[in-house]
């Protein structure tokens, strides 16, 4: 019995690598796609997609560390210290997609820019997923009484609010300690006056059912 167990966690672990090893050479597909932008027009116009990637590889970063590093979050303060800095920055993941939004010619083909913005956005998403695989996971070894939807859906939607506050309102993850009072009071009109800004719920809602959707199809890859 504990040989079978043993099989079956060294399986996981393969097959965790190939997935892992695959999108490492999708991003480096999309740096390959960036570098020629830049050397064919000579602009540095997408070169932010790089920045928008790492910040989305940050709670990827953040999940394999507590997966690597279980005796240090046996402690109650690290566990939720890393889970609330995982949850600033998981927004991160999606929101590159929001990038199509600044599809235009602008120098090569606008299908080149379309597979530049896609492979990044397409990168971000499964940093994203893979992510939100592995901190369900970690959650319910803490919470093991709590269902899994009851974790995961509530984080696709506050995805989805944080995209709507970070390309409209413009504020990213780090003014939740640079500028708080600003962020809280913008935060507490959405949600005091929905009507007022039903553009941001409606977007939230969106953006979450949509997330929701394509998450069990990464989730199975990645069981």
């Amino acid at each position: 019995m504990q040989l079978m167990r043993t099989i079956r966690l060294l399986q996981h672990r393969i097959g965790r690598s190939r997935h892992q090893y695959t999108l490492y050479t999708s991003v480096l597909f999309s740096m390959a796609l960036l570098f020629f932008r830049v050397m064919h027009t000579g602009s540095y116009l997408r070169v932010s997609l790089i920045w928008n990637l790492f910040l989305a590889f940050i709670p990827f970063a953040i999940t394999g560390w507590m997966e690597k590093h279980p005796e240090q979050i046996k402690n109650r303060y690290n566990w939720y210290g890393c889970f609330i800095v995982w949850l600033l920055f998981i927004p991160n993941a999606p929101y590159i997609l929001t990038d199509l939004f600044h599809l235009f010619d602008g120098g090569v083909p606008l299908w080149f820019d379309l597979f530049v913005i896609f492979s990044f956005a397409w990168n971000g998403m499964m940093f994203g997923y893979m992510s939100i695989r592995s901190m369900e996971k970690l959650w319910g070894n803490r919470h093991s009484r709590w269902p899994a939807w009851l974790f995961t859906f509530p984080v696709m939607f506050l995805c989805g609010m944080g995209v709507y506050i970070g390309r409209y309102l413009r504020y990213n993850s780090w003014d939740i300690v640079k500028d708080p009072l600003t962020l809280l009071g913008d935060m507490r009109d959405i949600f005091l006056h929905p009507v007022e800004n039903r553009h941001a719920w409606a977007f939230t809602i969106c953006m979450g059912i949509f997330l929701s959707l394509m998450y069990p199809l990464v989730k199975k890859q990645h069981a």
